[in-house]
């Protein structure tokens, strides 16, 4: 009897052992098929506060390679128009990294427009280190804005 009791407790045990490794399986399968960040990009935005600032003067934003200078390429760019001594900018679709936020207010309305717009003497500027890992809200209030002198 004491035989039969020992296959009977050793199949229960099988059994048990079999559920477990089929839960863990299909658990495991389950989240390896699901890459959280295999197409996801994210947005950037904030205000930009600056008093004594004209209605419709431009800000520009441009994110670029974390380590790169002021002249380098723009990965993503956005620009942002005074209303009132603030602005409201948004950059979409940013890839997750590390990136230098570089901005400057166009205080001469003279900047081009363009991702390769660039600061002149008179214009305020501004910099900051970004790791884009989610949706990030950056604003740039007053204190941060020095005046541009080359």
């Amino acid at each position: 009897m004491k035989e039969k009791e020992k296959i009977i407790r050793e199949n229960r045990f099988f059994k048990v052992l079999l559920i477990v490794v089929v839960a863990f399986s299909f658990i495991s399968t389950s989240c390896d098929d699901v890459d959280e960040n295999s197409d996801e990009t994210f947005t950037l935005s904030g205000t930009v506060t600056k008093s004594g600032i004209n209605d419709g003067v431009k800000a520009y934003m441009k994110l670029v390679s974390k380590g790169g200078g002021m002249t380098a390429e723009a990965l993503y760019s956005t620009d942002a128009t005074f209303s009132g001594g603030t602005a409201t900018y948004t950059g979409t679709n940013i890839e997750e990294g590390e990136y230098i936020l570089y901005a400057f207010i166009d205080m001469n309305g003279n900047a081009a427009g363009t991702e390769s717009s660039a600061p002149d003497a008179g214009d305020y500027v501004t910099l900051t280190d970004v790791n884009m890992n989610s949706d990030k809200t950056l604003d740039a209030p007053e204190n941060v804005w020095i005046v541009y002198q080359p």
